[in-house]
């Protein structure tokens, strides 16, 4: 039907539907031409179909708004989409972060267990000499009459100055080593001072960046507004590409910022993997220090198998050297004053090392706490994030559905349109028969601009939703902007800034390829080439989703140096030492039980004298 319309009226006028639609001005002198071989007496009919020829032309400018409003509601989808992918991201990486935090809490743990069994040996060794000592006295008493010979006696009072001499020097390493604790302690607590100061300071440009932000976009959005009422259609679109341009230069800036916070982060991971390093000197300090003490206890052993020995001597000489029992045991009680001072000496320096351990494992907790309080900070703010999306998600799907109302009242008007015009047509062939009816038509003639009246009344409230529809774009663009602030707080930790430049790029072309797209459509009248650009732009969005999901999971620089590190301290250190970066490699690594309990096996195979090969 509307192509036998369209040729009729190609017939009669010379020209295309389209072409009286893009041209609404020259019309009515095409109309003037082609009726100046008919009759004067019908110039009230052809002012009639000019003026709805200019409604028409209104209608056109009003489809091009509409399919600019539909490009940006599409750029508003796609940025949600984006967003919502970003938070999937941020979540991996914090579970990594909490993986990397559950290893190094599992080596201060190592390293604390490895403390406690060497406090254990060193009372033991202690025990035992304590016991031996008593033997030694449990001897002399039961032997009073019994004295030693006074070089004997020297002997042992040598030896056991000589054993008090190691046990002070045993507990001087430990001195050193405990303030060592207390300088990481403070170097800790600075470090993250100084962090703290640098993420307020960092937060404080931030917020104030985005208040000079959201005042300029306000300016610049009245601006926008006052000069596009007063441009021509041309002249808006090249408004609009040249603010494109601007908001690419400000993601390019963006994105400096993103790599300068990557770099800020790669240090600290260094600084804690230089920790680590430390944790494992100090313990492989400590089993040096253990392996010396047993050396100790044996040297121990055979001092006493001498004295023994010498004992044996001196009972034969027991008879002769009655009158020096006297002097010894003088002796023999100053020495044992000595001896209690020395133990209370020692009690006390045992009491003020447990003390501190104490205050080291109250200040490792104090740690541990503000570490879940951060966590739980986090969580909060992925959570208030993903609310913002949905509330944005609704308010979208609302916004669109309001659009499809106002295209299908656009069909009913150009409907109407369409029909006004097959009239004019008739009425224009029919001049030379309806002469006899002019009155009828001036009378249809003023029902048309009855017709006409009413449709630019509905054409004013068409205009009214449409600025609506606008400020509910607007109220939109400030609630993205508001998110995008609370991404930025996010982006913090981020660590996948590759993927995102890639998916920016691939953005930008695919709205480059709509933009033009939507320009081409614009010129057309039908509604499919209106709607036709809508679907393939929302195809091309969710094809780019799916193929940005695959890319997902991909490997950081650091990451993989991190692991990189691991490996080559595992495969370089003792056996001591990579039994415990066991644990750290196996997380890693993904490893199996069975796996890790081979690595075990194959440490304590290298380590031990006699056994066999784990298989």
């Amino acid at each position: 039907m509307f192509a036998t319309l369209k040729n009729r009226i190609k017939e009669e006028t010379g020209e295309d539907v389209s072409t009286s639609a893009s041209q609404p001005q020259q019309q009515p002198q095409r109309y003037a031409n082609n009726n100046n071989y008919r009759l004067r007496s019908h110039r009230v009919s052809i002012n009639s179909n000019s003026t709805d020829d200019v409604g028409g032309g209104m209608i056109y400018s009003e489809s091009e708004q509409l399919c600019q409003l539909r490009s940006q509601c599409n750029e508003l989808t796609a940025k949600v989409s984006s967003l919502s992918q970003n938070l999937l991201q941020l979540q991996e990486e914090k579970l990594r972060v909490d993986k990397t935090n559950e290893i190094l809490l599992e080596s201060v743990k190592v390293a604390q267990m490895q403390k406690d069994m060497y406090c254990e040996e060193q009372e033991k060794i202690q025990n035992l000499q304590q016991v031996e000592i008593d033997k030694l006295k449990n001897l002399l008493s039961f032997r009073e009459q019994e004295a030693v010979d006074r070089m004997g006696s020297m002997r042992q009072h040598s030896q056991q100055i000589e054993n008090l001499a190691e046990e002070l020097e045993r507990l001087r390493p430990i001195e050193s080593v405990a303030e060592d604790l207390r300088d990481e302690l403070q170097r800790l607590r600075h470090a993250t001072q100084q962090e703290k100061n640098l993420l307020t300071t960092t937060l404080a440009t931030v917020q104030e960046e985005n208040r000079n932000l959201k005042l300029r976009m306000n300016i610049v959005e009245e601006s926008r507004l006052e000069s596009l009422t007063k441009l021509s259609p041309e002249q808006q679109v090249q408004a609009l590409i040249r603010e494109h341009k601007l908001l690419e230069q400000h993601l390019e800036e963006a994105h400096l910022q993103l790599s300068d916070i990557k770099g800020s982060w790669s240090g600290q991971n260094l600084a804690l993997e230089t920790q680590v390093s430390r944790l494992s000197k100090q313990v492989a300090e400590e089993t040096t220090e253990k392996r010396k003490a047993l050396k100790a206890r044996d040297d121990a052993i055979e001092t006493r198998k001498q004295v023994a020995f010498e004992l044996e001597k001196a009972i034969d000489e027991i008879k002769q050297r009655d009158d020096k029992v006297r002097l010894l045991e003088e002796e023999i009680d100053e020495l044992n004053l000595a001896l209690k001072e020395c133990r209370e000496e020692n009690e006390q320096q045992v009491i003020f090392e447990r003390n501190k351990s104490q205050t080291l494992e109250a200040e490792v907790k104090d740690l541990k706490t503000r570490l879940g309080a951060a966590d739980d900070r986090f969580d909060e703010y992925a959570n208030n994030a993903e609310q913002v999306t949905r509330k944005l998600r609704t308010q979208l799907s609302e916004k669109q559905d309001q659009l499809e109302e106002t295209l299908i009242q656009l069909e009913v008007e150009r409907e109407e349109k369409m029909t006004s015009i097959l009239r004019n047509a008739e009425i224009s062939q029919s001049e030379d028969i309806l002469r006899q009816q002019l009155r009828l038509e001036r009378s249809e003639a003023i029902d048309l601009q009855d017709r006409n009246k009413q449709l630019e009344n509905d054409m004013c409230e068409s205009r009214k939703a449409l600025q609506q529809v606008s400020s509910a774009a607007q109220e939109n663009i400030q609630k993205l902007a508001e998110y995008e602030q609370v991404q930025l707080e996010i982006m913090e930790k981020n660590k996948t800034i590759k993927t995102l430049n890639q998916r920016l790029v691939d953005l930008k072309k695919t709205l480059q390829k709509e933009f033009r797209s939507s320009q081409i459509s614009s010129e057309s009248d039908s509604h499919h080439q209106v709607i036709t650009p809508y679907r393939n732009h929302t195809i091309a969005l969710e094809s780019l989703a799916g193929g940005d999901k695959a890319n997902c999971i991909i490997m950081d620089e650091v990451n993989f140096q991190y692991l990189k590190h691991v490996i080559v301290k595992f495969l370089t250190s003792r056996e001591v030492e990579a039994r415990h970066l066991i644990r750290a490699v196996s997380t890693l690594l993904q490893l199996t039980s069975e796996e890790e309990k081979l690595l075990h096996d194959t440490l304590n195979w290298k380590m031990s004298w006699f056994g066999m090969k784990p298989a």
